[in-house]
């Protein structure tokens, strides 16, 4: 994927050149034509963003552009007048057919050795699918940025999340650090420390920023010398162990920028991570560059064995059952928060966690509570044994109290304003935010919420499209789930139809796209839940590898008709797999409440995608209700009646604000 797909697929966002032309009736005109065109696309331009496309040297193109990042399925099925011909096939004509077509692949290559580029595949009738389906969902707004700041705007906005980066959002940020000065990188305070190795390898391996402008840079983005460790070490592994002297010179006397108590505080934070500060120190020659002799000295110490880590030293304590446990954790909120269930293994009660980390509430990170909260939420703790029970519910009641004051510090622009949600596309009830396990592929649109399916939508159907300079053979799967829990596989290796799924063909080589159908309409009689699988079978050992793979899942109005196979404006979602991986459980459907979520759980198992564990018992509602507690927020029905206008997507009116782009509301 470029820069310009990923700025749209992530971020919805769309740079255009500034104002270069005359606003003039003409050129409105233009744009609105242009806008037009967007929405049979899926897409739309909030109205403020009309005139700046008008006065934009890129007006003209401006709707190729769009159509150039959403993707496409550039390929027919192995039948190419699905699903009427699967319809009507029988079952020993599709074997057949498919054996064929593994013989002229698979079985060739063995044969001869030599390898097969293109399978053979059945003659079929190909009626020209030309019908353009109803729009069954509603557009999906984008924003214009400046080209100026094309870089800089995604830069800040996923830098300033405190959570881990998708994928995507990587190679977004790569792509930025590459295009930003120095001065431009140390300006934003990179709040989750993973997403700060990226930048910091890109300053620390630039040759064109002088030696004492990079110490400066670096020293800016790096808060404390346990930064500097972290991304010392993701360099060194890039740089092959082994630095150049001025290279090892720059990290000694970065380090020794610090105080001497921070300096020798972050030597040891854990006895793990002390071999790895060793070796560390060992390929940047420490002592032979080192100035201080102070540091010097507290390398030595390490080198010695004669410092220890705070966390030995409180798991002695707890080790030993002693009283002052709790106190000397709460010097340390965050560390008492992640070592929860490990204090609780260990006889610390409850009660007195919390009163030790109540005041510190503020302090917390929201994420952190967020995932907790989530955990223990889940529906089998009432499975439990009674006092296991009891025990996750007072952890989840201590956690939900502390999330309340942590978003209670917040900020926003919610705080003591009437608010309405408008957001009628998404069931919040089936939706979660996910932090740690949200899905690597990313997405603007984040795993884990739930759309809602549409009346109109009779099918719902599974795409995948793949191309590469070799052969590469993509395998498409469904799982159904019915209300007895009973399951029914459709796929390469099972079914290729039953009453309520459909599948087009297995195809084995690149260039080449494939399609499972759900006939809703027969699915809510008999099913509970539909789950799609995408593994990587051959030719790569990641998705990552190959140059294209482009997947998602599309809500169509009638099955069997002469409607396009594929129309963007009524996908869910879509996604270009670049991730490092082979198999992923890509989403599922909610048969009987009627929703579809991008799942995005990297190497499932495709024999079994469990769906009864989902519903985690902390839904997105319960967040928000949650949320407009903190901030004395009243919520109102009617947009007229409110402040503020709470939206998932891009705003499109003055009132309007988005969830997403404000991350939640879960930092200040």
């Amino acid at each position: 994927m470029n820069y310009d797909q990923l700025l749209f697929s992530e971020l919805r966002l769309v740079s255009v050149s500034g104002q270069q032309n005359e606003l003039t009736d003409e050129a409105l005109i233009k744009a609105m034509t242009v806008n037009e065109e967007l929405l049979a696309l899926g897409y739309t331009l909030a109205p403020k963003d009309i005139p700046v496309l008008a006065q934009s040297a890129d007006l003209y193109g401006f709707a190729d552009r769009i159509r150039s990042c959403i993707g496409d399925v550039k390929a027919k099925p192995m039948y190419p007048d699905f699903p009427s011909q699967v319809m009507e096939l029988d079952e020993a004509v599709f074997r057949f057919h498919q054996m064929l077509h593994y013989l002229s692949t698979y079985g060739i290559e063995r044969l001869t050795g030599s390898g097969v580029s293109r399978g053979w595949m059945p003659e079929m009738q190909d009626t020209p699918k030309t019908e353009s389906d109803e729009t069954l969902l509603a557009a999906r707004v984008l924003s214009l940025i400046d080209s100026g700041e094309k870089y800089s705007e995604p830069y800040r906005r996923i830098l300033t999340k405190t959570e881990r980066m998708t994928d995507k959002e990587r190679m977004l940020i790569a792509e930025c650090a590459a295009n930003l000065s120095a001065e431009q990188l140390s300006s934003v305070s990179v709040t989750f420390k993973q997403n700060l190795l990226i930048v910091f390898q890109t300053v620390f391996a630039d040759s064109q920023i002088p030696a004492d402008r990079k110490l400066i840079c670096l020293r800016s983005l790096c808060q404390h010398t346990g930064d500097v460790w972290k991304c010392t070490d993701y360099a060194l592994t890039r740089a092959r162990y082994h630095f150049k002297t001025s290279q090892k010179r720059l990290i000694v006397k970065l380090l020794e920028s610090y105080p001497l108590h921070d300096f020798a505080e972050n030597l040891i934070l854990s006895n793990k991570k002390a071999s790895r500060t060793l070796l560390v120190l060992q390929y940047l020659d420490y002592c032979c560059y080192s100035r201080k002799e102070e540091y010097a000295e507290a390398v030595k110490d390490l080198r010695a064995g004669k410092l220890h880590s705070w966390e030995s030293y409180v798991k002695k304590l707890v080790g030993k059952k002693s009283p002052d446990v709790p106190e000397e954790y709460a010097k340390r909120p965050g560390m008492m928060l992640r070592h929860l269930t490990f204090l609780l293994r260990n006889g610390y009660m409850i009660e007195e966690i919390y009163q030790k980390l109540a005041p510190h509430a503020p302090e917390l990170k929201t994420q952190t509570l967020v995932s907790l909260v989530s955990f223990f939420s889940r529906p089998e703790a009432e499975k439990l044994p009674e006092e296991r029970y009891q025990e996750t519910r007072l952890l989840r009641m201590m956690l939900t109290h502390l999330l309340q004051m942590r978003l209670s510090a917040n900020q926003t622009a919610l705080r003591n304003r009437k608010v309405c949600l408008q957001m009628p596309e998404f069931d919040l009830d089936h939706s979660e935010i996910r932090v740690v396990n949200k899905s690597s592929e990313g997405g603007y649109i984040r795993s884990g919420l739930a759309y809602k399916i549409p009346d109109d939508v009779k099918c719902i159907r599974f795409f995948i499209y793949w191309n590469d300079t070799q052969r590469v053979d993509v395998d498409l799967h469904a799982s159904a789930f019915d209300r007895n829990g009973e399951v029914i596989r459709v796929g390469w290796n099972a079914a290729f139809k039953s009453g309520e799924l459909m599948f087009s063909g297995d195809i084995t080589h690149s260039d080449a796209a494939e399609y499972i159908d759900i006939d809703f309409e027969k699915a809510k009689a008999s099913l509970s839940d539909v789950t799609f699988n995408i593994n990587l079978y051959s030719g790569y050992e990641t998705f990552r590898e190959i140059d294209e793979c482009f997947v998602g899942a599309m809500g169509i109005s009638e099955t069997g008709t002469k409607i396009k196979l594929y129309n963007p404006k009524n996908c869910f979602f879509t996604h270009y797999l670049t991730g490092t991986y082979r198999k992923i459980n890509y989403g599922y459907i909610d048969v009987q409440n009627r929703v579809i979520v991008f799942d995005g759980l990297e190497n499932g198992d495709p024999d079994y995608y469990e769906t009864s564990s989902r519903n985690n018992g902390f839904s997105l509602r319960d967040y928000l209700n949650l949320l407009f507690v903190s901030q004395g927020s009243e919520c109102v029905s009617a947009p007229e009646d409110a402040d503020v206008i709470l939206i998932m997507g891009k705003p499109a009116g003055e009132k309007e604000l988005s969830l997403i782009d404000n991350n939640f509301f879960m930092e200040t």
